[in-house]
């Protein structure tokens, strides 16, 4: 190591002014662009820090809270009948059958059932098209599905005017529904 310093020492040493300046000039760049990306790296050290130290609280937190989640799940499932909750294809007929009901099955168009997975109840979303009806037959529609409450609910209504006939409308519901799984 000492040898190596007294060859560059030397070699400093037999360099022109302006040798010297640009040999400075490039040794200060490259400590500058290496003190630069150690910079970096520690800030990225940082916020990965601080973002998993984030996430530790938060779990914390939702396990400090598990009982509370629990004893609230239990209380709402006591409070619902799994026998009146809907499969994929319940729903798609109790609809069906309250569109009927509402005089509307034959300007309605329902799409397929979409249904989600999950470990306490499956979640279940269709979507019913209606074409050219009255603002009447919208209520009582809606009506009829606020009445299968909390088992059928109505996620999003979209009402659009009829361009031909302003009193005409045309809605599309997106309804949604769960079946409590098994859980003996």
């Amino acid at each position: 190591m000492r040898r190596g310093l007294e060859i560059a020492n030397r070699l400093f040493k037999r360099m022109s002014v302006r040798e010297r300046l640009l040999t400075l000039v490039f040794v200060l760049t490259i400590v500058g662009l290496w003190t630069s990306s150690q910079f970096q790296r520690a800030r990225t050290w940082n916020e990965m820090r601080s973002n998993t130290a984030t996430t530790l609280i938060s779990h914390q937190m939702d396990l400090n809270s598990q009982s509370e989640v629990r004893r609230g799940l239990e209380g709402a499932l006591e409070r619902v009948e799994p026998s009146k909750t809907y499969s994929a294809s319940q729903l798609s007929g109790r609809i069906d059958a309250l569109l009927r009901q509402a005089g509307l099955s034959t300007s309605a168009d329902i799409d397929p059932v979409r249904s989600q997975d999950g470990e306490i109840f499956n979640d279940h979303n269709i979507r019913v098209r209606l074409g050219r009806i009255s603002i009447a037959q919208v209520i009582e529609f809606n009506s009829l599905i606020r009445n299968e409450t909390p088992y059928i609910t109505v996620e999003k209504v979209d009402l659009s005017a009829n361009r031909r006939k302003p009193e005409e409308i045309d809605a599309r519901f997106e309804i949604n529904s769960f079946e409590l799984k098994n859980l003996n």
